[in-house]
């Protein structure tokens, strides 16, 4: 499981202080890159070293608590990894372990060429820890 610290800024937040959820949803997509980045095969290196890209084709979030400005988060991420896909499953959790929000990210491996979809380079699946 990868970790990802986001501190929720002033500008995250709408004017009652509570973080605007298209942040936390940024917050979670920041995290994936991060992960991605951490284990040598970053989201923007992909499509010139493998020939695919990784578009994102579903998201889908859980909100359980507010996050207020000043809050850090703690985002870990555990990769789900398909013949054709990449998940990536989220949560988010304060400083007392609490779970604040939890998310799904689904990307489909396509070509580069045309768009069609194709298997997750192996360098990937190896990369994200599926031997």
């Amino acid at each position: 499981m990868f970790e990802y610290e986001w501190k929720c800024a002033w500008g995250d937040a709408d004017p009652h202080g509570i973080a605007y959820y298209p942040n936390l949803v940024d917050a979670m997509h920041r995290a994936g890159e991060e992960l991605m980045d951490d284990r040598g095969v970053a989201y923007w290196d992909i499509p010139e070293e493998y020939g695919v890209h990784l578009p994102i084709v579903s998201m889908d979030t859980d909100f359980d608590r507010p996050v207020t400005v000043g809050d850090v988060v703690t985002v870990s991420v555990e990769p789900d990894l398909g013949t054709k896909s990449l998940g990536m499953e989220l949560t988010g959790r304060d400083a007392d372990g609490n779970a604040l929000f939890t998310g799904d990210e689904r990307h489909v491996c396509v070509s580069k060429a045309d768009n069609e979809p194709q298997e997750l380079p192996e360098a990937v699946r190896t990369a994200l820890g599926d031997d």
